[in-house]
């Protein structure tokens, strides 16, 4: 808190160091001298965890993971989310069927089947193409469907690079022409 709150008025909290477990709500009560309450405000504050990565990969790959590696502990039950969020939105990937998968990415992905033993949220995308590009989010929820957790991966396929050098079949000129030494 701040020095002599009484005197400005400013009754604010400073916490520091953050984890999800401090998500809560926070109840602040003014009291005078004698007990009695004279001012009370509540605050929920909400921990996220946001988290960033960009993965570069070439179309015609098999499949490309986007990483999602957790350290904390979640609650037993989570549902966890693989949003296409940019440049448009779509349902990449639930983890239960209370979403509809979008029909691009059906037989295409793949998580984890026990991501909270082994802390592994990725999500595995199979048979890529250049319109697969773009920013995918993964959101995790507890039971009562509030945030946890979420990261956000940029995907960018690429065409598959020219070398611009032009293989050509000699086999059948040598069998036609006489042998000349080459």
């Amino acid at each position: 808190m701040k020095k002599d709150p009484l005197r400005t008025g400013d009754f604010s909290l400073t916490l520091k160091d953050l984890h999800l477990t401090d998500s809560g709500v926070y109840t602040c009560t003014v009291y005078n001298k004698d007990g009695h309450m004279l001012l009370q405000k509540s605050v929920t504050l909400s921990v996220r965890d946001y988290q960033s990565a960009v993965v570069e990969v070439t179309q015609g790959q098999k499949s490309v993971l986007m990483p999602f590696k957790i350290t904390g502990e979640l609650p037993q039950v989570i549902k966890v989310e693989w949003r296409l969020t940019h440049p448009e939105e779509k349902m990449v990937h639930c983890n239960d069927s209370s979403q509809k998968q979008d029909q691009v990415y059906v037989r295409r992905t793949e998580m984890n089947k026990d991501p909270l033993n082994t802390k592994d949220l990725s999500l595995t995308l199979k048979d890529l193409h250049l319109t697969d590009s773009g920013v995918y989010t993964c959101t995790v929820y507890n039971k009562d469907g509030h945030m946890l957790l979420q990261k956000a991966v940029t995907l960018s396929v690429r065409e598959t690079p020219d070398t611009g050098v032009q293989k050509i079949d000699t086999s059948y000129a040598r069998k036609q022409l006489p042998h000349r030494g080459w």
